[in-house]
């Protein structure tokens, strides 16, 4: 697989600009054909101050406390990712709406358990994301727990 289409690498060119057209659809305020597939998460850039935008797939939803749970598909040097670590998030948007938001990162046994459940879910998306990062599990718990380092889990509250 060349890099341009691997998340070991930044994705660039049009593989970058295919991962980048749900935040013009968001902007659009039609981010309702999405349902609750995805959201678009605002962030400050940590060297630059500025407000940023990046679309994420929704792994998990905990409809007890209205979590949004989304993964780093690019793993822990994603720059959305690096962002929030810096300084939480700013909002996210579902749907046509902007929510203020509350942040919090799964722990790695939680983690674990939100992607087995998205791997039962979603096989083929779970295995796309785990060859793209290089990634991989043996079903024992060392493994799972090794590959969910890789692959960081943030919850996302929205403020109603």
């Amino acid at each position: 697989m060349s890099d341009a289409f691997s998340f070991r690498s930044k994705p660039k060119g049009l593989f970058k600009w295919f991962l980048q057209m749900p935040k013009w659809i968001f902007r659009a305020h039609l981010g309702f054909v999405f349902g609750s597939r995805f959201l678009l998460l605002e962030h400050v850039g940590r060297k630059s101050g500025k407000i940023y935008q990046t679309p994420l797939e929704v792994a998990s939803r905990d409809l007890d406390h209205d979590e949004y749970i989304v993964t780093s598909g690019t793993g822990v040097r994603a720059d959305w990712y690096l962002n929030i670590r810096a300084n939480p998030a700013v909002a996210i948007w579902l749907g046509s709406h902007r929510y203020p938001v509350a942040q919090r990162f799964l722990p790695t046994a939680e983690a674990v358990e939100r992607m087995n459940v998205y791997e039962r879910e979603h096989p083929k998306a779970a295995a796309k994301l785990e060859k793209m990062m290089g990634v991989s599990h043996d079903e024992t718990e060392a493994s799972w727990m090794a590959m969910m380092e890789q692959i960081p889990m943030i919850g996302f509250t929205p403020q109603r």
